[in-house]
C-alpha cells in the first residue's frame, strides 16, 4: 500500500471517530479551499497579479490574498464582483444530498442572479384515494 493510500486511510478512520458536528466543520473549511483554489487559479489562467485583480474588481490586494487563502468567508456578492471583473460569470447548482442531482441551476453576471430555473420537475407523489 501506497503512502498517500495509506495516509488517507488513517484519515479517513480518524474522521470517522468525529461528531456530526466536527465533520461539518472538516467539509465546510473544505469547501471554503475548493474555492479559495478556484478564485487562485481564475486569476492565474488571465495572467493576472493580485495586485492587478484588486485594480479590476475594486477590492484590496489584501483582501484577494485572504480569499484566495480561505482566511475569510466569501460572500456570493464578492464572489460575482471578483470574477466578474475578472471576464468570468459564476453558475450555482443545487444538488440533492442524498443522490447528488442537481435540482436547480443558475448563472450570475458580476450584477446579480440572471437566472435560476428547476433543471428537472421534482416528481410528484401519488396519495392513495379510498
Amino acid at each position: 500500500m501506497s503512502d498517500y493510500r495509506q495516509m488517507n486511510d488513517d484519515l479517513d478512520a480518524y474522521i470517522a471517530t468525529l461528531n456530526e458536528g466536527e465533520r461539518a466543520e472538516i467539509a465546510a473549511a473544505s469547501e471554503a479551499l475548493d474555492i479559495a483554489h478556484l478564485l487562485y487559479h481564475a486569476r492565474l489562467h488571465r495572467g493576472l497579479t493580485q495586485k492587478e485583480a484588486a485594480a479590476r474588481s475594486g477590492l484590496q490586494q489584501q483582501a484577494i490574498s485572504r480569499l484566495e487563502r480561505a482566511a475569510t468567508n466569501i460572500t456570493l456578492a464578492t464572489l460575482q464582483r471578483y470574477l466578474g471583473a475578472l471576464g468570468y460569470t459564476v453558475v450555482l447548482s443545487v444538488r440533492d444530498k442524498k443522490s447528488g442531482r442537481v435540482v436547480a441551476e443558475g448563472s450570475s453576471s458580476p450584477v446579480g442572479m440572471t437566472h435560476v430555473a428547476p433543471t428537472r420537475r421534482p416528481p410528484t407523489r401519488q396519495l392513495a384515494t379510498r
